[in-house]
């Protein structure tokens, strides 16, 4: 297991990326910030 840098949860997988500053997110902060990014770039 490992850990959420976002909200500290043991999940079975992690994604990273440069917008998390490459720290492992669970698939729910993830696709948060994604969606977080994507809503304001559109606005």
């Amino acid at each position: 297991m490992t850990i959420c840098a976002k909200c500290e949860n043991d999940v079975n997988k992690v994604y990273d990326c440069d917008h998390t500053k490459f720290k492992d997110y669970c698939v729910e902060c993830y696709q948060e910030l994604h969606y977080n990014l994507t809503e304001e770039s559109s606005c």
